[in-house]
């Protein structure tokens, strides 16, 4: 996202969408109680300046629409009323990223069903690309064409992993992008709230996300002549 928003000089909002558990607001250090539910409770009924009184605005330069504060008003949201959320902030930014995390629901299948692209994150391992499998099995169900999907590897370049080339020849899937592995930065990065691309715009994981948000933008770009 905030990648995105220093490529693009235009807004970028970042939605929590891990209804539980998600972790956005406090890996960006932002301290709000704002969230998600302030604007479901209002969903058909939502304007400008509601909206502008809900999200929050990082230092980075993104807005930023936390998850729920508790677990009840994260159960209570409902697929129809996040549907009518997301098309009213659709109306508002130009650009919207969703952390829709690992949980298929619903409410996940809504953000999904709203979004031109789906990064689908694995890791360069058996297990990771079982789940990828499945997932790509259920996304047909859904009816999303095969190019929705743009994978995204994740921890790439350690030596014990399965390889770039045999992972897209197992999944016959190629790979869109990919972030190289270094634990001890990232980690020391969540902890301290401050982005990757922030603390340090030269390291490597950095420009990994500023080759994404390059090609992701591409990527939507409509084919020329339509």
């Amino acid at each position: 996202a905030i990648s995105l928003h220093q490529m693009l000089k235009e807004d970028v909002l970042l939605i929590d969408g891990k209804h539980l558990f998600g972790h956005v607001a406090l890996y960006l250090n932002l301290r709000t109680g704002n969230s998600l539910t302030d604007l479901i409770a209002h969903a058909g009924m939502l304007d400008k300046q509601l909206i502008n009184q809900v999200v929050v605005k990082h230092n980075s330069g993104i807005h930023v629409l936390p998850s729920p504060n508790s677990i009840s008003e994260a159960q209570g949201i409902r697929p129809e009323n996040l549907f009518t959320v997301i098309q009213s902030l659709q109306e508002h930014f130009p650009h919207i990223v969703i952390d829709a995390g690992n949980n298929l629901n619903e409410n996940t299948v809504t953000y999904m069903d709203a979004s031109d692209k789906i990064l689908l994150v694995l890791n360069p391992d058996l297990a990771s690309m079982r789940d990828v499998r499945q997932f790509i099995e259920i996304s047909s169900t859904l009816s999303y064409p095969k190019e929705k999907i743009l994978l995204i590897l994740n921890q790439a370049g350690r030596k014990a992993d399965v390889k770039l080339e045999e992972i897209e020849q197992i999944l016959k899937m190629k790979i869109f992008g990919k972030i190289p592995a270094d634990e001890n930065f990232a980690l020391a990065c969540l902890n301290e709230g401050v982005p990757i691309v922030v603390k340090k715009s030269r390291h490597s994981i950095s420009k990994a996300f500023k080759d994404i948000a390059k090609d992701l933008q591409k990527a939507l770009q409509p084919p020329k002549g339509k």
